[in-house]
């Protein structure tokens, strides 16, 4: 049967994460502790797949290589969560910065050797782990529109072009995940906030550049969100939980009035910190946590 929460009555429980490696993998542990000695938890494993985000990158301020892998990204935060309600996570985490559904299915990324990959790493151990309960969270998509969002003008025939692979070649991917996990694995799919709503902040151009970004990060998540629910994968809405639709004003400290979605970007992502933490479009610390709880409320009630 599938993970299944059990409600912790009067019990103050203590989590912590403890790494230790398992080949190239980076597994953290859950160290769950309770003054309620009779109170059981269940436990499974959590593998963490898609690219920079779902290693918790954040910037370092070093100009050079502003950007380093955390242990407060939202798999961790997720593990947290999920503890506190009595399921205790192993987490396996196999992203790589960069990666791209394709680099996914076939040309390879910079953090494994062909003919090793991404997908091939994650397959290989839902097979090995095929009789275990678990949990899957696939992040994959950005990084085919990134580019098209970078540095500042929108190139909305790369975006286009992007979407289409995405709506193309992720029921790939999926597939090759389903047929390798077993029957007690649950998976989440990520939907996207956009960060560069950010540059709504630099003037009439910026305002501009925030528009379009704000129209391709809608269609990819509209591509998504079709490609996940014909897959029958629960959606972790995070542009809901990042409020980007939302254009009501609200006051930005240091900033005054702007849209909330904007304030929002600026709130929970590096994008509108100064040099030399930012721009960076990665979730801070608290913009983690927002995308660790969408993902928790996207759970089936049985894990």
């Amino acid at each position: 049967m599938p993970l299944r929460r059990k409600t912790l009555l009067y019990a103050i429980v203590s989590v912590s994460l403890v790494a230790t490696s398992v080949g190239s993998l980076i597994v953290f542990q859950s160290d769950a502790t309770s003054d309620a000695a009779a109170a059981s938890t269940a436990s499974g494993f959590y593998l963490d797949i898609g690219a920079s985000a779902s290693l918790g990158m954040q910037p370092d301020g070093v100009v050079k290589h502003n950007g380093r892998r955390t242990d407060t990204g939202y798999s961790n935060d997720l593990v947290n969560i999920e503890a506190t309600k009595g399921v205790s996570l192993d987490l396996v985490e196999v992203g790589c910065p960069g990666e791209t559904i394709q680099s996914m299915l076939s040309s390879g990324d910079a953090c494994y050797t062909l003919p090793e990959r991404q997908l091939l790493r994650a397959t290989t151990f839902l097979s090995e782990n095929a009789d275990q309960p678990g949990l899957v969270t696939i992040d994959l998509g950005f990084n085919n529109v990134r580019e098209c969002l970078l540095p500042t003008l929108v190139n909305e025939t790369c975006a286009a072009q992007g979407i289409n692979l995405v709506r193309k070649d992720l029921p790939l991917v999926l597939d090759d995940l389903r047929k390798s996990a077993g029957s007690q694995v649950d998976f989440v799919g990520l939907e996207y906030s956009d960060p560069y709503l950010g540059r709504y902040l630099k003037g009439s151009d910026g305002k501009l550049d925030a528009s379009e970004s704000l129209q391709v990060i809608t269609q990819l998540n509209a591509v998504l969100n079709t490609v996940y629910t014909k897959a029958g994968i629960p959606i972790a809405n995070v542009p809901g939980a990042y409020k980007m639709d939302n254009e009501s004003p609200t006051l930005l400290k240091g900033v005054g009035l702007v849209p909330t979605n904007v304030a929002e970007a600026c709130t929970w992502s590096w994008f509108c910190t100064g040099y030399p933490y930012g721009p960076d479009d990665h979730p801070n610390n608290a913009g983690y946590e927002v995308i660790a709880q969408a993902i928790a409320a996207a759970l089936p009630p049985t894990i």
